[in-house]
């Protein structure tokens, strides 16, 4: 007892199940160049947030050495002119 699967070809359905994969094919390579694109971008944005980060870090270390001095000065001040 034969159970015939499908009356097509076997040859038809291979070239159906071969433009079945690179339709996939070029689907996932679509898929891989933009999450390449956004893994560039993504990586652009990280060196802006770095600079900007360091930027601020300068600013607030002469905020700080600001303070100090103002702080210090008066009191240097004080002890120089009573010594």
């Amino acid at each position: 007892m034969r159970r015939d699967v499908t009356a097509q070809p076997l040859e038809i359905r291979m070239a159906h199940l071969e433009g079945a994969y690179e339709q996939v094919s070029q689907r996932l390579n679509g898929i891989d160049l933009r999450l390449n694109a956004i893994d560039s971008r993504l990586a652009a944005l990280e060196i802006r947030i770095d600079q900007r980060f360091a930027a601020m870090d300068q600013k607030f270390l002469w905020v700080m050495g600001l303070v100090i001095v103002s702080i210090l000065l008066p009191l240097v001040q004080r002890f120089v002119a009573h010594g």
